[in-house]
């Protein structure tokens, strides 16, 4: 019952928000004919993070995104309902121009949430992770073909009390029947945040006929520098279905943490479904994550962090012509350091569903 309620709300929700989007003009193309669509059209995408999947609600509790991404085009200069800025800032952005790339551009507004484990407790916990919220606005540049990646991600936005994560999970808490969290007069300060990612992929190995079965193998390297996180990583990430896009699959993110992308390309069969699964292994080193080192400019409850964390994230993926379905689970090594204090240890898990639309 309690799952029945959780997707209706979330269906209307998105339903009211793509509707208000739409209605200030943010895409005209959205009456075009479905018949013109496939993963290079104009699209949006809907994710959900949450750990309810593992029947849990602390550290990184939740989180969601509405993304919107341009058509691809041959260069930043014949991007279709883009600002001449923003195709000029592509431009300009070091390796994204490049013969042989295609280009495209995101924008994505979105929630991130951080609670410690005991939600029924007023006082601070000292011994658990900080209540915590962001709210954040992300444009993404991305130059990519059926080989290589390369992207640029710019995210701006605030911590603390201004980005409404009391007022989400209460309201989510009532709509799911739980209990009412009693502690976000501890969290985090209010903060303005920005942060630069950049991120290069490559394949680096391909098996099978792509019309059926297939497998490809690419390496990523990613790094992030800002007041929301600080990190460098790695990861090799696999794929293996029939009639896969091209391109390159899309791993969540809890903001800011990894990049937001939509990097395919039609399937050799664009007339029928794509099905394939996909395996993720990513190493990072951390060196900032303001939801756990606390506020940067004021004193704020803190923790200490693992400065090397591992990360799985495993995914099924299906695509249509004019839409996609995706559903990841990601589970990490211990992020909380707790040798020789009193501080609980944790990992995050999260699942996450992408819906995506294209017009």
């Amino acid at each position: 019952m309690k799952l029945k309620i959780i997707i209706s709300k979330w269906q209307r929700t998105i339903q009211l928000t793509l509707f208000i989007l739409c209605a200030n003009g943010w895409e005209t193309t959205v009456l075009a004919s479905a018949d013109n669509t496939s993963v290079e059209s104009s699209s949006w995408r809907l994710e959900l993070d949450n750990d309810i999947y593992f029947s849990k609600d602390d550290n990184i509790s939740s989180g969601w995104s509405l993304q919107k991404y341009s058509a691809v085009a041959q260069s930043w200069d014949t991007l279709e309902h883009v600002p001449e800025f923003v195709r000029h800032w592509g431009k300009a952005i070091p390796t994204l121009t490049e013969d042989g790339l295609i280009y495209r551009v995101g924008i994505a507004f979105g929630q991130i949430i951080q609670t410690p484990k005991d939600l029924s407790r007023s006082d601070l916990i000292k011994d658990d992770v900080p209540y915590a919220g962001a709210l954040t606005l992300q444009t993404t540049w991305h130059a990519f073909n059926d080989d290589e990646f390369r992207g640029f991600q710019i995210t701006v936005g605030v911590v603390g009390p201004l980005a409404l994560g009391e007022q989400t999970q209460s309201m989510f808490h009532v709509l799911t029947h739980s209990s009412d969290p009693k502690g976000w007069d501890n969290q985090l300060e209010n903060e303005p945040v920005i942060n630069f990612n950049y991120m290069r992929k490559q394949k680096i190995l391909r098996w099978g006929n792509p019309a059926e079965l297939s497998l490809d193998m690419t390496i990523n390297g990613n790094a992030g520098l800002g007041n929301l996180f600080t990190h460098a990583s790695m990861s090799l990430e696999l794929r293996f279905g029939h009639n896969m896009t091209r391109g390159f699959v899309s791993m969540p993110d809890p903001i800011g943490f990894s990049m937001h992308y939509m990097a395919s390309l039609k399937p050799p069969n664009p007339e029928a479904a794509a099905f394939y699964g996909s395996l993720a292994f990513k190493g990072t080193v951390l060196a900032h994550n303001i939801f756990l080192d606390g506020n940067t400019f004021s004193d704020s409850h803190s923790v200490d962090k693992e400065p090397l964390i591992g990360i799985i994230i495993a995914g099924l993926h299906y695509e249509r012509k004019n839409w996609g379905l995706h559903f990841n689970i990601m589970a990490t090594s211990d992020v909380v350091d707790a040798n020789g204090t009193q501080v609980r240890e944790g990992r995050e898990q999260l699942g996450s569903v992408n819906i995506v639309w294209r017009f």
